[in-house]
């Protein structure tokens, strides 16, 4: 499996389809290239971590894409809210176990451990990406963390772990120790900032010259973080007055106007 020969070696690359974006800033591309060698070198565990918004969960989701398309199995679960079993329900559903545990905890422990063994003997690789794991409730995160600290090492199994950033850059130690690989993203710099900015216009379909004069301005409002600098322009396009408009200073003003608003009545 080589993410760098399907194309994400370019730093300014523009990805995704329809219904999805993702640019390949060179911090993102690193990431996916190490997530390749914590896989590909047999590691048992590696986390993502970062600020609000830097794209954890994007560069897990599209890493996870790669893998299907190499072959590689991956399963994929955001456990914002859930219990054990709730987890254990998903993850058996994830690994295609015909369940007949019905809610019950040591049952479905057995069904998803017997299934990753079953993957070990026949050497078939799974990779396991668990994100938002902070946000889990605590009987979960203790579970994830037995369920992945198990027995050998030599398990064809390698677990993912993100982290929301809402207590970044605190980590609990349980899971620093347990780590073999901690990728940290950022947010991107002026300009990456002004290319990504560049690339949501292409996405949207509108003119490159749409954010001329405050492209920038826009950038440095969000702090580089990519889920900011596009919730401000979509925001901004909205104030345009046609698709095929300038955004004014005027606009962008407004819609920051607006949020700090927000912000302050909450």
């Amino acid at each position: 499996m080589s993410i760098a020969r399907e194309g994400l070696n370019d730093s300014t690359r523009l990805l995704g389809g329809n219904a999805s974006h993702f640019f390949a800033s060179a911090i993102h591309v690193e990431a996916l290239a190490r997530l390749e060698h914590l896989v590909e070198s047999g590691l048992r565990c590696g986390i993502i971590v970062g600020p609000r918004g830097t794209g954890k969960s994007t560069v897990l989701g599209v890493f996870a894409q790669h893998c299907r398309a190499a072959g590689c199995e991956a399963v994929s679960i955001d456990v914002t809210g859930l219990d054990e079993i709730q987890f254990l329900e998903r993850l058996a559903q994830r690994l295609e176990v015909t369940s007949r545990a019905r809610g019950r905890a040591l049952a479905l422990w057995s069904e998803v451990t017997d299934a990753l063994c079953g993957r070990a003997l026949a050497g078939r690789q799974c990779v396991v990406i668990v994100d938002h794991l902070d946000r889990a409730m605590r009987d979960c995160q203790h579970l994830v963390r037995r369920l992945s600290s198990r027995g050998s090492r030599n398990l064809a199994e390698t677990w993912i772990f993100g982290f929301s950033g809402r207590s970044f850059p605190m980590v609990p130690r349980e899971w620093r120790e347990q780590n073999d690989l901690r990728i940290e993203l950022a947010p991107l710099d002026e300009r990456e900032g002004y290319a990504f900015v560049q690339s949501l216009l292409e996405f949207f379909g509108r003119p490159s010259d749409a954010f001329e004069g405050v492209a920038h301005a826009l950038v440095a409002a969000a702090s580089g973080v990519p889920a900011e600098i596009r919730r401000l322009s979509e925001l901004s396009l909205l104030l345009a007055e046609g698709p095929q408009s300038r955004v004014s200073p005027e606009a962008l003003g407004a819609v920051l106007d607006e949020l700090r608003g927000l912000r302050f009545s909450a």
